[in-house]
């Protein structure tokens, strides 16, 4: 089914709702979206916290795309994030299927955002490069499809939302600061899914580095 305009609108207010209530939990600063950006892309980032579906909803904003994103399924049983992956159309994902939804979408006008890390990722298993490695998964999708990658990496919400907590920390008071960086890669073809993969990775620990100092994050 191709995207519409009714489709637009009614994501960009589940993005602009899905802020307001993060903008009580975090200060997210966004980079923009790279100019390259023209159409339906694959946006690819890390994933050091469930929060990092909480900041989806400013970056989605702030880049005022039709973005949806694949979640893994086992979080579609979440009782707090599992309305909210609904809610924002998300792609659960088991099994090949995932992608071929998410090939579907992109043919019909849509974004779609994946984490290649495929899991919430333990620290000990990013603490040195900054990201682990990534699921073939993104590879096929960028190499069988010819949609071009954007590649972001965020800092911060490993401290908000920190992995093997129920809930993200609400202090209001004292907002949790959350930068996310990001760089247009262009089409990836011509190789392998498992060098795409490794080269979709290497761009991700690029903008994750380049955050980090944003924040002063030191591993």
């Amino acid at each position: 089914m191709q995207i519409n305009d009714n489709d637009r609108q009614g994501m960009q207010k589940s993005f602009r709702n899905l802020t307001l209530f993060t903008s009580k939990l975090a200060k997210v600063e966004v980079e923009d979206v790279p100019s390259e950006v023209t159409g339906p892309a694959i946006y690819a980032c890390n994933h050091r916290s469930l929060s990092d579906l909480l900041i989806a909803g400013p970056t989605f904003l702030h880049w005022g795309q039709p973005i949806r994103a694949l979640v893994a399924a086992s979080y579609f049983e979440h009782p707090f994030i599992g309305p909210l992956l609904r809610y924002l159309k998300c792609i659960p994902v088991q099994g090949t299927e995932a992608i071929e939804e998410a090939t579907e979408a992109l043919h019909s006008g849509w974004s779609v955002a994946i984490m290649p890390e495929g899991r919430v990722v333990p620290r000990i298993e990013w603490i040195e490069e900054g990201v682990s490695r990534g699921h073939i998964g993104v590879g096929k999708l960028a190499s069988q499809t010819g949609f071009p990658v954007v590649v972001s990496g965020a800092s911060g919400s490993e401290l908000l939302w920190p992995r093997g907590k129920y809930f993200p920390f609400m202090r209001p008071w004292n907002r949790q600061k959350v930068v996310l960086r990001c760089e247009y890669l262009g089409v990836v073809d011509g190789i392998l899914p498992r060098d795409a993969t490794d080269l979709i990775m290497e761009g991700v620990k690029r903008c994750v580095e380049r955050a980090e100092r944003e924040t002063g994050f030191v591993r």
